[in-house]
């Protein structure tokens, strides 16, 4: 699928080293996107996703802890400078960082989670606000099942955090769009990528594909393609919206 009107746009992938991000970044660049490629901790993998987005457009690395405000900031500001602005900003970094239950969960492990994947998001979108405005352009969270599930066994917190994405999607997609700025989510069901490698068995994984409609888990690209759908003219009068990419794992009325 071609997007026309994603040509030459400039699209910030937040915690594109690998999986979900890394597939986002390669599919705006063969939109004819100038992709921002970002990492915190695993450059090798940031070098490995800029080199697949320079083979069909270009692009540049960036790396940043997007828990840090300062970090955040500066983060904006160098993507803004070398890609002459901002069109799209993907806000995809989180983990579930570690599996721990309610009852002997820890109090650093409870706001690593929500600083990981809430005010992740939120730290991006706030620093990228004045050059969305120019542009009028649109922000893309990534959310989870596990927001509406529960989440699996000690995931519950993770899933808190999934849960706040969604809620604070909707406010920003209405705080949002007087500037003209559309504001969206996607959310995931068990994708095959290192994030499920890492906290998911294979047993697990093979036990999801078998109870999801469509008899399989998810790929990278299944996200990533609609990841572009909304940041699309396709997606043109749609905001504070998400949809699940889960195989129906998750169906609602």
């Amino acid at each position: 699928m071609t997007y026309e009107d994603l040509k030459g746009k400039k699209v910030l992938v937040t915690g594109s080293s690998s999986g979900i991000g890394a597939a986002t970044a390669k599919m705006f660049a063969e939109q004819g996107c100038f992709v921002g490629v970002h990492y915190f901790r695993t450059k090798e993998g940031g070098e490995k996703t800029l080199a697949e987005v320079k083979k069909i457009s270009d692009g540049c690395l960036l790396t940043a802890d997007m828990r840090d405000k300062k970090q955040v900031v500066k983060l904006i500001k160098d993507f803004a400078k070398n890609a002459g602005g901002i069109d799209v900003l993907v806000n995809n970094a989180g983990s579930l960082i570690a599996r721990q239950f309610f009852a002997d969960a820890t109090d650093e492990y409870f706001d690593d989670a929500f600083a990981t994947n809430v005010k992740s998001a939120f730290l991006a979108s706030q620093a990228a606000l004045e050059e969305l405005k120019k542009t009028k352009g649109c922000i893309v969270n990534i959310g989870s099942i596990a927001g509406h599930n529960g989440g699996a066994g000690g995931g519950g917190i993770y899933a808190a955090a999934k849960a706040a994405v969604a809620t604070m999607t909707i406010a920003m997609a209405k705080e949002f769009a007087p500037f003209g700025i559309r504001v969206n989510s996607v959310l995931p069901g068990l994708i095959e990528t290192r994030f499920h490698e890492q906290f998911s068995t294979p047993e697990r994984r093979k036990q999801v594909a078998a109870e999801t409609p469509l008899g399989r888990n998810g790929k990278a690209e299944d996200v990533a393609k609609t990841i572009l759908f909304l940041a699309s003219d396709a997606a043109g009068f749609i905001t504070g919206e998400y949809i699940a990419v889960n195989g129906g794992l998750y169906m609602r009325a």
